[in-house]
């Protein structure tokens, strides 16, 4: 009995942290200069990494962009579809991907709001904005230099924002998860 409620605990936290991503894509906000939309995305990427193994990041990405990709209208805006995944902005998915694990990775095992702004801003960030720049090279045949100002260069103080938000959620959802396991 005890083994079935270790293993709905994990799930049930994936399964939550691919909802909260999948409604916070929905508020998304079109800019005229860009073709990436302004969203909530980064900031749920960045408490689904804090708060989550990197395997449990690892699977609850995954299972997004599938869900994504099969039709599922869980990307920004209520988009889907492998067209949007391989478009000019589908480098952002990829690197959510890659950033959640990578900052699941490097979060430490405390609590530490410190630190989780330094991988939110020195790790998540420069991924996805890495990514995305690759990708907008790749589909448009832009230059380096022309997508970091396309899909990056615009973004950069909002991702902050959203990458201390996240750090200051994830914290404490952190320390509300800890006392509740405590009692």
């Amino acid at each position: 009995m005890k083994k079935d409620r270790d293993n709905i605990y994990p799930m049930t936290k994936v399964a939550l942290c691919v909802s909260l991503l999948s409604v916070v894509s929905y508020f998304a906000l079109p800019l005229p200069m860009t073709p990436v939309v302004l969203s909530l995305q980064t900031l749920a990427v960045g408490i689904i990494a804090l708060i989550l193994s990197p395997g449990q990041c690892a699977w609850a990405m995954v299972l997004y962009l599938v869900m994504g990709a099969v039709g599922l209208p869980v990307f920004s805006g209520g988009t889907a579809g492998v067209g949007k995944l391989l478009g000019p902005t589908g480098g952002y998915y990829f690197g959510f991907l890659i950033s959640a694990v990578a900052v699941s990775l490097f979060k430490g095992k405390d609590i530490n709001l410190k630190r989780y702004i330094a991988v939110m801003l020195g790790i998540a960030m420069p991924i996805q904005h890495l990514c995305a720049v690759i990708m907008m090279c790749i589909h448009n045949d832009f230059d380096m230099k022309a997508s970091f100002v396309s899909v990056s260069l615009p973004f950069v103080v909002g991702d902050i924002v959203k990458g201390i938000g996240a750090a200051i959620l994830a914290a404490a959802i952190n320390k509300a998860e800890s006392k509740s396991k405590n009692n």
